[in-house]
């Protein structure tokens, strides 16, 4: 693997002949201010440009650095050099290092890449610095037993600089915030696996990111509805109390969702009043929109709507409208369902619309004579859902279309899940956090 080896370069060659040594680089890029005064001087200066002083006297006169060294090919003056105009702008010195740093790695992209910070000015040596950490690069620093705080004496050492510490609680307090609000959880996930795999960090710290891996993975097979796992991930983080609350809905979703669902298993759930996996949907949709996938909130939606009516009619009466049994109706019903049994499946299913209007049929259903009072308004909005290429059209829907979908549908679930629970089983589902603290 070839390794290039990024230096910023002040007054003093010493520290940086001594990393290049130590490092032992296939290839070297300076970093040097710009100006008949500038540090190029020390890199690509004729003659003896680099000086020895005891003082302010000169006690001897050395070749550029490439040369003292015998880089040979190692440095190539037109490929290898950054000029800085301002060498006390951080700006020009991080945007100028940046670019630099994103040419090699898309020319050389299995190169391995280091950067010693000591020459130069503060603002280079800052955002050469600041660049590797964004970047991900190998960060040194060579210095010794300091004797003043004006510079570094000779015997100086070439030592990484430890920037794990840094660079986890950046991904923790900056990045991680920004996932967590925006639900990218995957994203989230990858910044810290990295932090994991490839960083060196303090027990405590790794013991947090841990944690917060472990919480993140749970949230996202959660979005992803792998629902058993999510609490296997869960589970272990319940001593925190914001968690503990979801976990305790999330064994309510796995029960209810048990109840409608014949393949899944449900043992580890709680039972609640059956319809937490409707609101649980309601909940994902809510995640969509925040992420502006609009045709993703409205399917879920949609979903939710059918799934209340199919949970009311199993839970209530037996029914279930992928195979009808007609000994569950009303006889009153029987004949005129009769008739609508597949001459090719010999079932009788019912799709959305058609449950709703059964459970109308039936007496007294709190939620069938809700329905039949929104119905024109859910027939209506539907048509966004029919028209989207999720469905039977073509047309996006955007954010007025799902704003329109979901004052309906939401409202008709929350309305119709009130109206058939006690009120002491009426807890609202918590969604997903914005911060996580543990």
């Amino acid at each position: 693997m070839q390794k290039i080896l990024l230096v910023t370069v002040g007054g003093s060659y010493q520290p940086i002949i001594t990393a290049i040594r130590e490092l032992e680089p296939d290839r070297v890029v300076f970093i040097c201010s710009d100006g008949s005064k500038g540090s190029k001087s020390q890199v690509i200066g004729e003659g003896t440009p680099c000086e020895i002083r005891r003082g302010t006297e000169v006690i001897e006169r050395l070749p550029n650095i490439p040369t003292q060294l015998g880089l040979g090919d190692r440095f190539q003056p037109d490929r290898d050099l950054i000029f800085i105009q301002e060498p006390d702008d951080l700006a020009e010195c991080y945007l100028k290092v940046t670019s630099s740093i994103q040419k090699i790695q898309q020319d050389s992209p299995n190169a391995q890449l280091m950067a010693d910070y000591t020459g130069g000015t503060k603002s280079m040596s800052v955002g050469l610095a600041m660049a590797s950490v964004d970047y991900q690069i190998t960060l040194y620093v060579t210095t010794t037993v300091r004797t003043n705080i004006i510079k570094v004496d000779r015997g100086e050492l070439t030592g990484q600089a430890s920037i794990a510490p840094v660079v986890a609680q950046r991904t923790i307090e900056q990045f991680l915030p920004i996932f967590l609000q925006q639900y990218n959880y995957p994203a989230a996930i990858a910044q810290l696996r990295r932090l994991l795999s490839s960083m060196s960090l303090p027990p405590e710290t790794r013991r947090k990111i841990q944690s917060l891996y472990a919480c993140c993975s749970a949230l996202d097979a959660w979005d992803r509805f792998e629902h058993r796992d999510a609490l296997d991930l869960l589970e272990p983080q319940m001593r925190h109390p914001e968690l503990r609350k979801l976990a305790i809905f999330l064994k309510r979703v796995i029960n209810s969702r048990g109840q409608i669902d014949k393949d899944f298993d449900c043992s580890s759930g709680t039972e609640g009043h059956g319809y937490e996996i409707v609101q649980d949907l309601l909940n994902n949709a809510q995640r969509r929109a925040a992420q502006e996938r609009y045709d993703d909130a409205v399917g879920r939606l949609y979903r939710a709507l059918e799934l209340l009516v199919q949970i009311r009619l199993k839970k209530t009466y037996g029914i279930k409208t992928g195979d009808v049994d007609i000994q569950q109706l009303p006889e009153a019903l029987r004949s005129e369902y009769e008739q609508q049994r597949s001459p090719v499946k010999g079932v009788i299913q019912l799709a959305s619309r058609k449950s709703y209007e059964l459970l109308g049929k039936l007496p007294n259903d709190p939620i069938g004579k809700l329905y039949q009072k929104n119905a024109n308004k859910i027939i209506n909005v539907l048509e966004v859902r029919n028209n989207s290429l999720f469905a039977h059209g073509f047309k996006p829907i955007n954010s007025d279309d799902y704003q329109k979908v979901s004052e309906v549908f939401t409202n008709f679930i929350q309305s119709a899940i009130t109206s058939v629970v006690e009120p002491k089983l009426q807890l609202q589902p918590p969604q997903f956090p914005n911060t996580l603290e543990v």
